[in-house]
């Protein structure tokens, strides 16, 4: 599993999303995007996971994912540890499950208006929801920049590879919640991929044995 990172295709709006992560002491990228590698086992369709710590986030991306030599696309969160980025962004992803929704299109479907396809994700904290990103996937490299790089890369494309492309802006920063509901919404085929996730924290050392 691949997930890229720092992947905004405007620029102005790109480095907005470098200073909401530096604002949580994580440090600019020397280059952009990015690529960063991940055990598929952190991949899961639950409604549930567990976390460490009281400062992790999600994010809403769209997913590209490989079977019987067809690509597959949905909509998912990329869950991530925002105290461990400061010190490791790859470490901080890899301390996360990813979360993605059960339901998928072929890529063939939506290739040719992949730009307009429309992300979204709400955030709840302290049991109210809010609108946390909204912006189509033209806001993100697109898909073929990241087949040709994959394929350069790896060489050729396995069943179970999984990509996931990098997140929007935020409309307030980042905020850690109790869950996230994301979509990736087809416009021009008038469908819709939803799913959503509660974060459940982990207590710390259980020493009292």
């Amino acid at each position: 599993m691949f997930n890229a990172g720092w992947a905004g295709s405007d620029r102005e709006a790109l480095q907005h999303h470098i200073d909401e992560l530096a604002e949580h002491g994580v440090p600019a990228p020397k280059h952009v995007p990015t690529l960063l590698a991940l055990g598929n086992h952190l991949l899961t369709t639950s409604q549930d996971i567990q976390v460490h710590g009281d400062q992790t986030s999600g994010e809403v991306e769209w997913v590209l994912l490989w079977y019987k030599g067809e690509i597959f696309v949905t909509v998912g969160s990329d869950h991530s540890d925002r105290k461990l980025e400061a010190h490791s962004v790859a470490k901080a992803k890899n301390m996360c499950l990813n979360v993605i929704a059960a339901d998928l299109w072929p890529y063939a479907e939506v290739k040719d208006h992949f730009g307009q396809m429309e992300l979204s994700c709400t955030v709840t904290r302290e049991g109210k929801g809010s609108p946390y990103q909204k912006d189509n996937c033209g806001a993100l490299f697109p898909p073929g920049y990241w087949l040709e790089d994959l394929e350069k890369r790896l060489g050729a494309f396995e069943d179970g590879l999984v990509f996931f492309s990098g997140t929007i802006g935020t409309v307030e920063g980042l905020v850690v919640g109790e869950a996230y509901d994301f979509q990736l919404h087809d416009p021009v085929l008038n469908r819709t991929i939803k799913h959503g996730y509660k974060c459940k924290v982990l207590t710390g050392a259980i020493e009292d044995y």
